[in-house]
């Protein structure tokens, strides 16, 4: 997850803002005249994000800040200011390290030097019960290799100031499109686990108000029990109390849902900005075989991270790690999208099929490119 402190900090600093971050995520900004008036802010900005006192409220901050972006997502293109020479790896040496192939094997490993086609997504999602939090997150897919950046953030920490804005960019619009679903696909999972402390607290306050509802109400039946028994001997009084009771069961089961509404969790997920960037990488190609099925396939060894890159899952599009490979297109898959059917109970890849050939749907997967 991207914090929103880097998020304020790079964003005011494009804004031609002087920026000093402190300590405990607090930063201080000396801010041109337009940016301060777009805030409501003085020129001098002091900020301090976290859970400590005087903390300032994120989530009106993250709207405020957003007065300086564009009205719609913003597709931007950057370069490399001066592109280095990149040194020879040992790539054997690094698919056997950090390459995790569950049920295949890779031969011929070869590497030279290229350049990918890097996308930076990044989402704003607020998750709102009875109270609302705000984040956003931050992923990074390499459209040349089809992998997955495994920490974004310190990748665009670690390229700094050697990138620059490319006027010049051309983002293709159909490329774009594909990995925008591979990005939300990749979004959801971890914006759901982000939500869970949320929905952990509001099931305990609906717990505690629902048992204080139906408290009040067993009270209430109770008494009214007690009164459909004096009135024994009387059918019409009787049957009011009856009908009462109908009444207020009713009324209980309203409450109870008003309270169920009232803590039902909404997630959403909306996006935010690209960035596109074409950075130097050292190319690992190799064969990738699954039984008597192979097929060829390039890996890139990020140097800014020092680290090989994951292929995502071609069946649902999260980060496929360990890889998974199926038996007749030998497709990279995460375990989830070659486990069996719930139906029959065989192993099918959801890459191959979108549902099993007993019929079952398949909920899992999604259709990536």
């Amino acid at each position: 997850m991207a914090g929103i402190f880097e998020w304020a900090r790079d964003l005011l600093v494009s804004r031609g803002a002087l920026v000093e971050a402190g300590e405990a995520g607090s930063l201080s900004a000396m801010l041109p005249s337009e940016v301060a008036a777009a805030l409501s802010a003085a020129d001098w900005l002091s900020l301090r994000f976290g859970a400590g006192a005087g903390s300032d409220d994120e989530g009106d901050w993250l709207e405020r800040l957003g007065r300086l972006l564009p009205p719609g997502p913003r597709v931007s293109g950057a370069r490399v200011r001066i592109p280095r020479a990149l040194r020879p790896i040992d790539a054997a040496a690094i698919l056997d390290r950090e390459l995790v192939i569950q049920n295949g094997i890779y031969r011929l490993p070869e590497e030279g030097p290229s350049s990918a086609r890097y996308y930076f997504f990044t989402f704003q999602y607020s998750i709102e019960s009875d109270e609302t939090s705000l984040g956003l997150w931050t992923t990074c897919l390499n459209a040349t290799a089809r992998s997955v950046v495994p920490r974004p953030e310190l990748l665009l920490n670690t390229l700094g100031a050697d990138l620059e804005e490319d006027p010049e960019a051309e983002v293709p619009r159909e490329e774009l499109t594909r990995l925008f679903a591979v990005a939300l696909a990749q979004a959801r999972p971890d914006v759901r686990l982000a939500a869970r402390p949320a929905e952990q607290n509001a099931n305990r306050r609906m717990a505690r108000d629902s048992e204080r509802i139906h408290g009040y109400y067993r009270d209430l039946q109770r008494q009214i029990e007690k009164r459909i028994a004096r009135h024994s001997d009387d059918p019409a009084a009787a049957e009011k109390e009856r009908s009462r009771a109908a009444a207020t069961e009713l009324d209980r089961a309203a409450k109870l849902g008003d309270l169920e509404r009232r803590y039902s969790l909404k997630i959403r997920i909306e996006p935010c900005d690209v960035l596109a960037v074409t950075l130097p990488v050292r190319e690992i190609q190799a064969r990738v075989i699954r039984k008597k099925a192979e097929r060829a396939a390039r890996f890139h060894w990020n140097p800014a991270l020092g680290a090989l890159e994951f292929p995502w899952c071609e069946g649902c599009g999260v980060p496929a790690h360990p890889v998974y490979l199926c038996d007749d297109r030998v497709h990279f898959v995460c375990q989830a999208c070659l486990a069996p059917c719930a139906a029959c109970g065989k192993i099918y890849c959801r890459a191959c099929q979108p549902k099993c050939r007993c019929g079952a749907e398949n909920s899992r997967a999604a259709e990536m490119p």
